[in-house]
């Protein structure tokens, strides 16, 4: 489980009060421990501040490496493993860098928050991973497929050149949110949803065409 995943869990396990916003997602499904008391109450409320500018810094990094996950590297860059990996998850380090944070330096509260969980992290998404036995979730592909053929009927282009990445997040209900052209947020629970599921990708690929 990914850096969007480590930042909704600090979120949920120290009981930050975020305020609710489009590109905040619901609470992460399962159980997660109660770890409010890494924070006095009045550094929750910092924290929960702070926690907002943070997720949506790592959903731009989110979304500059869902864009690119779709492109070739530069030519240049063909023999290169270490630069081809640069090319793709460059920047990460900057808003995600475990598992001192030193990225959270000017946000003390939130980096405690994020420092004090690490344990109970490890545990829930070991048995998130491990506990049910399943597979990530993920879109089926024949609804991927339709809906990339719909879109390029729709605009009167060929499928080959639509392009479009989705983070699926182990999130409550059926939530979703375009981050950027091309690249969305949503909850497995959308990913189940053949109709929801449908109408979000298709969002995806017309955005795309605006890179």
């Amino acid at each position: 489980m990914g850096y969007l995943h480590r930042a909704l869990f600090a979120r949920d396990a120290a009981r930050l009060p975020v305020v609710p916003a489009p590109d905040v997602p619901p609470r992460l499904t399962g159980d997660v421990p109660d770890c409010a008391d890494v924070l006095a109450p009045g550094d929750r409320t910092a924290a929960a501040e702070q926690w907002v500018a943070w997720w949506r810094r790592l959903v731009v990094q989110a979304v500059r490496e869902g864009q690119r996950s779709g492109t070739l590297p530069p030519a240049d860059l063909d023999d290169d493993f270490e630069a081809i990996i640069q090319h793709r998850f460059g920047g990460q380090q900057k808003v995600f860098d475990p598992p001192e944070f030193e990225s959270l330096a000017d946000m003390q509260p939130l980096r405690v928050a994020v420092t004090m969980t690490t344990t109970s992290w490890r545990v829930w998404s070991n048995h998130q991973a491990n506990g049910s036995g399943k597979k990530p979730e993920q879109i089926p592909w024949h609804i991927v497929r339709d809906a990339a053929e719909g879109t390029a009927v729709a605009l009167g282009i060929p499928a080959s050149e639509l392009n479009g990445y989705a983070h699926l997040l182990e999130v409550d209900g059926l939530w979703s949110f375009l981050a950027g052209p091309g690249c969305a947020l949503c909850s497995a629970g959308l990913a189940r949803d053949p109709q929801a599921a449908s109408k979000l990708l298709r969002e995806i690929f017309s955005s795309a065409l605006r890179l």
